[in-house]
């Protein structure tokens, strides 16, 4: 695959309210060593909407730089569950089109609705149902053996680190860029043969496996200083501006360069991240991977 003058990482979020929230966070990083750098909501708004980061993303297409767009969510689910929803032949894109639909009345790509039309697979209250059994993907098991962490499972839709909602919500977006961007995005691995066409190329990540890459362990990040010395391994410059950040926004950050740093800076990636050994076709084609993992 070729490499890219951009990265950019988003923390994510799938919540209905409130709309413009703090856990939403982008940062990104150019060609080189420079830090990373936060990316703002747009003018009259301190936080992001999850149909404004769609938006940026669209808006980026009118630049002549290749990018990289790392989010925090899932685009897809196991199969397990999703040839029991749409048989067994199912695409990825199906499932895009089939959560938008079902929530073409919801504003910022909430996808309430389509939880509730299935509500036999996704724990949304109280203790987890015995009939409810959090299938996993393969890319979620080879992550947490590599020791990178072990991402939630996206069928999990309470507490305070479940993902489902934001992953749902995220699949809703990728079927509004593909409808309205066409092959000029790609939607990684789900999309391989565009790759190296696409202007944009989006891809599921999972920022814990930075903080694991660079030492830091399962903590969050909420200090500059911490922030600095794990923009130190991935070849970075370190940040100069004094201010108090989020985790959302060092997630954000150390994702934005740790897609840097694992691209490289010759004209092409590692063949371990744009083909991983352990891709299969399945995981290619309805269950997703997250970038960077599954190489080894």
């Amino acid at each position: 695959m070729k490499n890219f003058d951009l990265f950019i990482g988003i923390d994510w979020s799938g919540a209905k309210t409130p709309v413009q929230t703090k856990s939403i966070a982008l940062a990104k990083c150019v060609r080189g060593s420079a830090p990373p750098v936060m990316i703002n909501a747009p003018a009259g708004f301190k936080y992001w909407s999850r149909a404004q980061v769609h938006n940026y993303i669209h808006k980026l297409i009118n630049t002549k730089q290749r990018v990289f767009v790392g989010i925090d969510a899932n685009f897809g689910y196991a199969f397990k569950v999703g040839s029991e929803q749409f048989g067994d032949n199912y695409s990825a894109h199906e499932v895009w089109a089939a959560i938008d639909k079902a929530n073409e009345d919801q504003d910022n790509f909430f996808a309430e609705k389509f939880w509730e039309a299935y509500p036999e697979y996704f724990w949304t209250s109280g203790k987890k149902p015995d009939h409810i059994t959090l299938p996993q993907r393969k890319t979620e098991i080879v992550c947490g053996e590599a020791g990178y962490g072990w991402p939630e499972s996206p069928f999990k839709l309470i507490g305070p680190k479940q993902v489902g909602k934001g992953g749902l919500a995220a699949m809703r977006m990728a079927h509004h860029l593909k409808k309205e961007l066409g092959d000029k995005i790609c939607i990684w691995p789900f999309e391989q043969e565009n790759a190296d066409s696409a202007q944009i190329v989006m891809s599921e990540i999972y920022p814990r496996q930075f903080l694991r890459r660079s030492g830091h362990g399962n903590a969050k990040i909420r200090t500059l200083e911490e922030l600095n010395v794990a923009l130190e391994y991935f070849g970075s410059k370190p940040m100069k501006e004094k201010r108090k950040i989020t985790d959302h926004e060092s997630d954000a950050l150390i994702s934005a360069a740790g897609l840097r740093w694992l691209c490289g800076d010759k004209k092409t990636i590692p063949s371990a991240l744009s083909h991983p050994s352990l891709l299969d076709q399945r995981s290619s084609r309805v269950e997703g991977w997250i970038f960077g993992v599954g190489g080894e």
